[in-house]
């Protein structure tokens, strides 16, 4: 396999307003099949060379969950057994995390995971041919109890999906198995027609991990940025270095995103209080959202990625606190 690290893709921000304006739904479409091609050609290349254990990581927000779930559906569709593992579910309890130096819990190490404990449960897989696989439950900050049974043998295809799953104390474990290594993230930086980066790729994440929190987590903003600045220090530390060693790079980049986050972010920035001590970054992100306009989230496919960071029935943001009011 050819190995080598993508470069940024540039984004022509101007040219996606037109055609967001002009022809809204073929250009969602065409983002739609980039995407879904993708994840049809790294399946083709898992079968073609019948590799059945699949390595998949990629920093905060950038759709690793989703795209696992979607390459799990792409193999099942084809008629392969498959199954996915979050290597989240091999935490160590909350109270035995790392910390970094300032004392804050450090959830972004791969000290963070109980590393002995995944490697008996594959040890497992491999000789007995079914493993049981822990359960963490995040609000709690401990496993459950109740430990699920997974299944292997040859004909078996199973995803291994989370932020350290490139890294060596991981996949020496599978040491002796073929392995796919894929990493996904944001490799597309937002332009304008005067050589500007309006919207660059972390921060793309950013807004995806804000509408998140806020949506699936209850988190306001200034919760996700407390967390942001560790998220971006563990992925300097503990993803990026080992990215060199996938086989395939997945771009998660939707075109129409910063579009279609426009309202939601508007409205969410709007609440964060003028004293925040994250004002430079909110005041950094307002800029830019600024520069896009707002599309209605019915355009979205409902198979879409994007659908990650969205809302989903019945959730709205609070309407924007005005002063005086």
């Amino acid at each position: 396999m050819t190995k080598y690290l993508p470069q940024m893709e540039p984004v022509p921000a101007e040219e996606i307003a037109q055609d967001l304006l002009q022809r809204p739904q073929a250009l969602i479409a065409r983002e739609e099949a980039r995407f879904r091609q993708e994840v049809e050609q790294t399946c083709d290349l898992i079968l073609q060379d019948s590799i059945h254990m699949i390595l998949l990581t990629g920093p905060s927000a950038s759709g690793k969950t989703t795209t696992a779930k979607m390459i799990a559906a792409e193999l099942a569709r084809r008629g392969e057994r498959v199954d996915r593992i979050s290597l989240d579910n091999f935490y160590r309890p909350a109270a035995e995390l790392p910390r970094w130096e300032d004392g804050y819990q450090n959830y972004e190490s791969v000290e963070g995971l109980d590393i002995p404990c995944f490697q008996q449960f594959v040890e497992s897989l491999f000789r007995q041919g079914r493993g049981l696989l822990p359960v963490f439950d995040f609000n709690a900050g401990q496993r459950r109890k109740k430990w699920v049974e997974v299944a292997f043998d040859r004909h078996t295809y199973l995803i291994f999906e989370g932020i350290h799953a490139l890294n060596p104390q991981v996949t020496q474990s599978l040491a002796g198995h073929r392995t796919v290594k894929i990493y996904i993230s944001v490799h597309s930086d937002f332009w304008d027609g005067d050589g500007q980066i309006r919207l660059g790729a972390r921060d793309l994440r950013l807004c995806r991990r804000l509408l998140r929190d806020f949506y699936h987590r209850g988190t306001q903003a200034e919760g996700t940025m407390r967390m942001w600045d560790y998220v971006l220090r563990g992925e300097d530390l503990y993803i990026r270095p080992f990215r060199r060693y996938a086989d395939v790079h997945i771009n998660s980049t939707h075109t129409y995103e910063p579009f279609l986050y426009h309202d939601q972010l508007a409205q969410l920035l709007a609440n964060t209080p003028d004293d925040s001590t994250y004002q430079e970054a909110f005041g950094r992100l307002e800029q830019a959202v600024e520069y896009f306009y707002g599309i209605p989230e019915s355009w979205i496919p409902s198979s879409s990625l994007i659908q990650e960071f969205l809302p989903g029935p019945g959730k709205e943001l609070p309407r924007a606190t005005v002063p005086g009011q």
